[in-house]
């Protein structure tokens, strides 16, 4: 955390004259704590950012004492409405994990399960600090919306025998549905752009364009039942450019003055209309009636 905070400092401190800072130590010190980033190849943006994200929160835990027992035996909430099923679940959750860190990316997502043979309704609740968007495939040069990302995240997913849970009611694996949806939004919420698919023999990159609104991104529709609307404004953008093997990471930020690109030791101003690009990777969204306000 140290290390990171002079990283910041010197990100924010104009009056030392630097116009570059050099994160040096920061990663040193980083790379002895997650050696998996070691050496000079190419590391996946999204996993460095939930590494750090990890190992920020595990310094400054409000909870630091409290022991991780395992997977906790489920808790069976047949008679209680599915609001206080998540406030229960959440809160057991911060008597163990409970920082900054939380307060602002720790969000509550919700699994809900429909049994074919039964019909029971049964729905777990996990925390997540980003969100993995599959991209909908499109021809050449076609493109596509966040929102249709977010539909293919959250659409119904038919699970067989094999590869569902035990129904509660059935006691056995039934054939069933799945689906996934916001239960707690977090005050900033980072959205990851899936363009890396593994199959069996390669791992391949998609190019398609997606794009993305800059204001007034409603989440609303991926909570619960009549949540209203929930709405984002995007702050910051991680681009990747290149190939699977190959590739260069630059970044767009807002600050007060507009927005910015960052390339390297190079910062240059750039406008609403540059932002859009079939490069972009990692989006940052702040939710609009946050009361906490992100420096950019």
């Amino acid at each position: 955390m140290e290390a990171f905070s002079r990283v910041l400092s010197g990100l924010w401190d104009r009056a030392k004259g630097e116009k570059v800072v050099n994160p040096h130590q920061f990663y040193s010190i980083f790379k002895e704590t997650v050696p998996y980033f070691s050496g000079y190849s190419q590391q996946d943006a999204q996993e460095f950012l939930r590494f750090l994200l990890d190992k920020l929160h595990t310094e400054i835990n409000r909870r630091p004492n409290v022991k991780r027992t395992g997977k906790e035996p489920e808790q069976k909430y047949a008679r209680i409405r599915i609001s206080e099923e998540a406030s229960a679940t959440w809160k057991k959750q911060l008597e163990r994990d409970d920082s900054f860190i939380v307060d602002l990316f720790s969000g509550q997502l919700r699994s809900s399960l429909h049994c074919s043979v039964c019909s029971h309704y049964s729905n777990t609740f996990d925390v997540f600090c980003d969100l993995s968007l599959p991209i909908p495939k499109r021809s050449f040069g076609g493109e596509v919306t966040l929102r249709e990302c977010l539909d293919l995240f959250s659409q119904e997913e038919k699970l067989d025998k094999e590869n569902s849970p035990m129904c509660e009611r059935c006691n056995r694996r039934t054939e069933c549905t799945k689906r996934l949806s916001i239960q707690r939004f977090p005050q900033v919420i980072v959205i990851h752009l899936n363009r890396f698919t593994t199959s069996r023999w390669s791992i391949s990159k998609s190019t398609v364009y997606v794009s993305f609104p800059l204001v007034n991104l409603d989440l609303g529709p991926y909570g619960p039942v009549d949540c209203g609307s929930v709405l984002y404004n995007l702050y910051a953008i991680c681009n990747h450019a290149g190939t699977v093997n190959m590739g260069h990471y630059t970044a767009c930020c807002l600050d007060e003055n507009g927005w910015c690109f960052y390339n390297d030791s190079s910062v240059t101003p750039l406008a609403e209309m540059q932002l859009q690009s079939n490069q972009a990777y990692v989006l940052f969204y702040q939710r609009s009636n946050s009361t906490t306000t992100a420096r950019k």
